[in-house]
């Protein structure tokens, strides 16, 4: 039985997903290595490095069978590929047998291989953020118009709109697919260069069969050995991680949402899922919760990877170990938090009666700084400021309105005759550009 979030047979229902756990199972493992060795064979054998016949042998070996999978699950080794290489080379003739992984070494195919799961992670993870995107560009536009009061601190601060809201979403999904898509060249590398990263084993042909390789496996080309740098697994663990950042931070904004004392969204009640086995009444937020956690969990994990001491010289197996072990869970982890968020946003609803209540609990406060900008003009930016500061204490004390407030000051009064104060205490008078901002972000992408 696995042991934490992310393995436990019962606990990881809550954050992994079928699709995403596939691309990192031992089985996918097995599955990559073969399709690096079936085709390393191909490449060699088109260059007249291995016999035709062998690299026929070879590829039609390397595929993946129940038998085969007990044969490496049984291996004696704790070396993953030592195991495969047996178990295929007990399947090809005795004559071709000299010619399986021929020139590799354990390495260069083991971070191949996972370079592979990596292309397939980062290409579930990009469809993911496009359907993320789609669904929030609506919901921007959908409440483009949509009254609610912006928070700073934890504070009321002004008037904005939900669109608003989901228009900072969209430009930080945005800024995450552009990360994810950059580092797609210098994270899916080919690893074919021997033992010390010299070529010696193939010699002129080394780089002419690691190009193939590549080319082959729509992995990029990367002449020089990289199993020993630092940032190639850091900047995946990074960026991703840094995506979990970005989900998170819409999952939190939910979270704060549905709160009872705020009541402005609430997601579809499941008996098994928000439900609380003594409350009836309650909604508990768990998708929100979940996909926080599993961030969380990526965060942590993506800062092992970038704290660990460097790799020491041509290649060390204690920083490649913990690779191994954190990468695949950093993508289960920010995977699974995006298609939790993807499942919410599909099923939430929002009050627009609770954002509009929430809006006007401060009454004129909440619009103590439009006010103040009309009033600048005439009583200066500093001496308009205190006013108005002065009279939020007063009517927070006192309950007095700004008229009266304003009329028992008539060296103020008169100073300021004219100004609509009415007009500046509606929200709607001073939501700025957010409107504007949320059809417009959300709209067709240049």
């Amino acid at each position: 039985m696995g042991i934490g979030a992310l393995n436990s047979q019962i606990y990881k229902r809550g954050y992994v997903t079928e699709e995403m756990e596939a691309i990192w199972t031992e089985r996918a493992l097995v599955a990559r290595i073969f399709d690096v060795e079936a085709t390393l064979a191909r490449v060699q054998s088109d260059l007249g490095i291995v016999p035709a016949d062998a690299a026929r042998r070879i590829r039609e070996t390397a595929k993946l069978s129940d038998d085969l999978i007990a044969d490496v699950e049984s291996g004696k080794v704790g070396n993953p590929l030592v195991a495969v290489l047996d178990a295929l080379r007990s399947r090809v003739p005795e004559e071709c047998r000299g010619w399986v992984h021929y020139g590799a070494t354990t390495q260069d195919v083991l971070d191949t291989a996972r370079a592979l799961q990596i292309q397939r992670s980062t290409e579930l993870m990009l469809a993911e953020v496009e359907q993320l995107i789609g669904q929030v560009s609506e919901l921007s536009q959908q409440h483009a118009s949509t009254l609610m009061v912006a928070r700073t601190n934890g504070q009321h601060a002004l008037p904005t709109t939900l669109g608003m809201r989901f228009a900072r979403w969209l430009a930080e999904l945005r800024r995450s697919r552009s990360r994810l898509i950059d580092m797609r060249g210098r994270t899916e590398l080919i690893q074919f260069s021997g033992a010390a990263g010299t070529y010696a084993s193939l010699g002129d042909d080394g780089p002419r069969v690691s190009r193939g390789l590549a080319k082959a496996l729509g992995l990029v080309f990367e002449p020089i050995p990289w199993h020993a740098a630092a940032d190639v697994m850091a900047e995946v663990a990074s960026t991703v991680a840094i995506h979990g950042q970005t989900l998170a931070k819409i999952a939190e904004d939910l979270f704060d949402m549905q709160q009872t004392d705020t009541g402005e969204a609430h997601e579809a009640v499941d008996a098994h899922s928000s439900g609380s086995s003594t409350m009836p009444q309650k909604l508990n937020p768990f998708t929100t919760m979940k996909t926080s956690v599993g961030a969380r969990l990526a965060a942590g994990m993506a800062a092992t990877v970038l704290t660990q001491p460097p790799a020491s010289y041509e290649r060390d197996h204690r920083q490649s170990e913990v690779q191994r072990d954190l990468i695949p869970q950093i993508y289960v982890a920010v995977e699974g938090a995006s298609a939790k968020l993807i499942d919410l946003l599909g099923r939430i609803h929002f009050e627009t009666e609770a954002l509009r209540h929430n809006l006007d609990h401060e009454g004129v406060l909440l619009m103590t700084e439009g006010i103040m900008m009309a009033l600048a003009p005439r009583l200066g930016q500093e001496g308009a400021h205190d006013l108005l500061q002065t009279f939020a204490a007063a009517h927070r004390s006192t309950g007095v309105s700004l008229d009266d407030f304003i009329a028992a000051r008539p060296d103020i009064a008169g100073r300021i005759e004219g100004i609509d104060i009415a007009g500046l205490s509606q929200p709607q008078a001073y939501i700025g550009l957010s409107e504007r901002i949320s059809r417009q972000v959300s709209g067709p992408e240049r």
